[in-house]
């Protein structure tokens, strides 16, 4: 997104003589050309640009520190993505100048593309074309990410959750939380289904079970964070999973459709007819993946977990396995 605003922008940068990244602090280059109102907000020529990648964990004193270790002599502005408070202290080693921008100036760029772009028209096919894409390409998508499973040796997806949501609702917003990895498993399913006139159609699904939760759902959009933090996983052992996976499948892959029919020029309609998995064609492999989670101790109930994937207040329970 970042790399999109920059070009709308019409800020320039040499990346020649720039490193990519710096503790997961991705450059972007040294400004070379840039517009004014950017000369207002503080920036400059010459000066390195870096984002930092949006996480779940808040950027942090000790990430910017790492950073600092290695970062090239010169004029730098890091825009943290994920938060707006980023008034965190620090020293510069000699010859490096930094600014860091927050949510508010990121905003503030934003809203400059948005009344100066000359590429409005642009954008807005460009969001045409992507909303096109995802009706037509939704089962594509999800191959796509049923390889992506598969090629990975270690996999971790990215949590949407707000602790401190889950926290509110029990009343104890104070209570500190131990950030955490829960290790579930993903089952990639390929098989046939079925169709009304013995169609087949061969499809791929992925499953995910989540035994804290005592869930198995079906998962079609996924993110996944590319360096795994290093935090205590908490496993609980897999039982008789195959078969529970297998019980499930036809609640999970069995599909309705709309299908049009017509008897004559004048009658026709659409009707909803099943597509039924065929059992004898299923192959499951597992695979284990990671989800961000968090540790806290209730007052009343002693430990508990708050389960990354739907923001559910948990039991403690499993076996934990230490550092990552």
């Amino acid at each position: 997104m970042v790399d999109d605003l920059f070009s709308t922008l019409g800020v320039q940068f040499d990346t020649l003589q720039s490193p990519s990244e710096i503790a997961e602090i991705r450059c972007h280059g040294v400004i070379r050309d840039l517009p004014e109102f950017m000369e207002n907000m503080g920036a400059k020529k010459g000066q390195s640009v870096w984002t930092s990648r949006s996480s779940w964990i808040e950027f942090s004193k000790n990430e910017l520190e790492a950073w600092l270790v290695d970062v090239p002599v010169g004029d730098h502005i890091i825009i943290v993505e994920s938060q707006n408070d980023v008034e965190i202290s620090y020293q510069c080693p000699s010859g490096v100048t930094l600014e860091l921008w927050g949510k508010e100036k990121l905003a503030l760029l934003i809203g400059y593309s948005v009344l100066e772009s000359k590429n409005l028209e642009y954008l807005k096919e460009e969001k045409e074309k992507e909303q096109k894409k995802d009706i037509e390409d939704t089962v594509e998508k999800i191959e796509s990410i049923f390889q992506k499973i598969k090629r990975k040796s270690q996999i971790c997806i990215k949590s949407h959750i707000n602790p401190n949501d889950s926290l509110d609702l029990l009343g104890i917003s104070q209570a500190p939380c131990q950030p955490i990895l829960l290790e579930l498993c993903f089952w990639l399913v390929n098989g046939n289904l079925i169709g009304p006139e013995n169609n087949v159609e061969e499809r791929e699904w992925i499953v995910l079970e989540d035994n804290f939760s005592e869930e198995i759902t079906l998962q079609e959009d996924l993110s996944f964070i590319s360096s795994i933090p290093n935090l205590p996983i908490l496993k609980i052992p897999l039982k008789n999973s195959l078969e529970k996976i297998q019980n499930n499948l036809n609640n999970l892959c069995d599909e309705r459709r709309h299908e049009s029919i017509s008897t004559s020029e004048l009658n026709s309609g659409k009707l909803l007819r099943w597509w039924k998995l065929d059992k004898k064609s299923i192959e499951c492999s597992s695979k284990s993946v990671l989800v961000p989670s968090w540790l806290f101790i209730s007052p009343i109930d002693g430990k508990k977990i708050i389960n990354g994937l739907n923001g559910k207040v948990l039991d403690y329970k499993g076996e934990l396995k230490g550092i990552h």
